[in-house]
């Protein structure tokens, strides 16, 4: 770990010439934020809707009745961030952010549903072209994020156990470090940008079962096309990949094994358009659609389509302003079955999002904000079939 943090260190800054002292080049510029608030969460550990029989409970064919235990609560959410940037010359910048969120339920009941993320990232910006107050960059840095979630029963909130009551709950925390490039174009009559990402995963180790411990990379690009005086269309494409070091595959059954199975290994795709509308001088229009691919590499157990479609709306007028957002989704497994037990259904997942947000700034620095968001899950895996809203209103400041 000492390493990994002092790789990470080297990465962000050749020498740590990132010391906000005075030079020829001038001084480091510093910003933060900081946002919390108070929320009601109305179904913490995504309880199922209703009833039903687990036929994924070992041993196979047990298949006990499940009636799931909805939990409602107060929780806080909060944000903070740290940003530096530090001009070297005339075309180099290095950057470097601090951040860190999560949410805090006080009631000891729900205490379960704690999970923190923190992120640090470093490099170098470079200027390759400049127009007007345009510029065409490329960042080169380094990643390194800490995750923290409890990993659950959904039904009832407790932490996650084995069949023979082994505690596997430390199962979703990770350490990761890696790194990321991204040029962005925006001299030209078309704006266009240009990312790839590598990043290794280092999961706690559950002992009773696999460790989810990967790495995964991904490279993409984008497009923004002009297609009328107000109105641009964005194209985005992007591959990735993620080979697991410890998990092994499903067969064709949907079974796991250690012994008869290779390493999992995923591949991705996806293609979307965004196409951005100005109504008005307050109101902004955005619609969405993309399409996420998956292929298992082994026999095509964990193969699946993911369609995603829905409508953003911006309205901004003085120093108040707002969005809402409805999104509309549906994944297919062409080889998987519900539960992952063959002889049961198809596997598929729908889903829907809508999400508010108003936002009432206070001066220069300080913003009130209050924030609506549901999702509901419709899935023939009664395991993860439920529905969820949360509201929040908060405060933020930034300098």
């Amino acid at each position: 770990m000492l390493i990994k943090i002092l790789f990470f260190i080297a990465a962000i800054f050749p020498g740590m010439a990132f010391a906000a002292t005075e030079s020829e080049s001038g001084s480091t510029d510093l910003t933060w934020l900081f946002s919390a608030g108070l929320g009601y969460d109305g179904n913490a550990y995504r309880a199922q809707r209703a009833p039903f029989v687990d036929y994924a409970a070992r041993p196979i064919g047990l298949n006990p009745t499940i009636v799931p235990q909805k939990q409602s609560g107060f929780f806080v959410p909060y944000k903070m961030k740290v940003a530096a940037e530090k001009e070297h010359g005339q075309d180099i910048r290095w950057l470097g952010s601090a951040a860190a969120d999560g949410s805090f339920y006080p009631r000891d009941s729900l205490s379960n549903a704690n999970q923190y993320n923190v992120r640090l990232l470093g490099g170098s910006e470079f200027i390759m072209g400049r127009k007007e107050k345009l510029e065409d960059t490329l960042y080169v840095g380094a990643l390194l994020r800490k995750h923290r979630q409890v990993y659950v029963d959904h039904a009832s909130g407790a932490n996650k156990t084995t069949s023979t009551g082994a505690d596997i709950s430390n199962r979703y925390n990770y350490f990761a470090i890696g790194g990321e490039a991204k040029y962005k174009h925006k001299t030209g009559e078309i704006n266009y940008g240009l990312d790839g990402k590598y990043v290794a995963y280092d999961y706690e180790d559950p002992i009773a079962v696999s460790q989810l411990d990967n790495t995964y990379y991904s490279v993409g690009g984008n497009v923004h096309v002009p297609v009328a005086a107000k109105a641009k269309l964005n194209v985005f494409l992007r591959h990735a990949a993620r080979n697991y070091s410890f998990r092994h595959a499903l067969d064709a059954q949907g079974v796991y094994s250690s012994i008869n199975n290779p390493l999992r290994l995923y591949t991705y795709n996806k293609f979307g358009l965004k196409l951005r509308n100005r109504l008005s001088s307050e109101w902004v229009l955005y619609l969405d659609a993309d399409q996420s691919r998956r292929a298992d590499a082994f026999v095509g157990y964990g193969d699946y389509t993911e369609n995603k479609y829905g409508i953003r709306l911006l309205y901004e007028q003085g120093n108040f302003k707002s969005r809402v957002s409805v999104h509309h989704w549906g994944r297919d497994y062409p080889n998987g079955f519900a539960f992952d037990v063959a002889g049961q259904g198809p596997k598929t997942y729908s889903g829907n999002i809508l999400k508010f947000k108003a936002e009432l700034e206070r001066g220069k620095n300080s913003s009130l904000w209050s924030e609506f968001d549901y999702k509901a899950q419709n899935t023939t895996d009664l395991r993860y079939d439920y529905a969820r809203s949360q509201i929040i209103a908060g405060m933020s400041w930034e300098y």
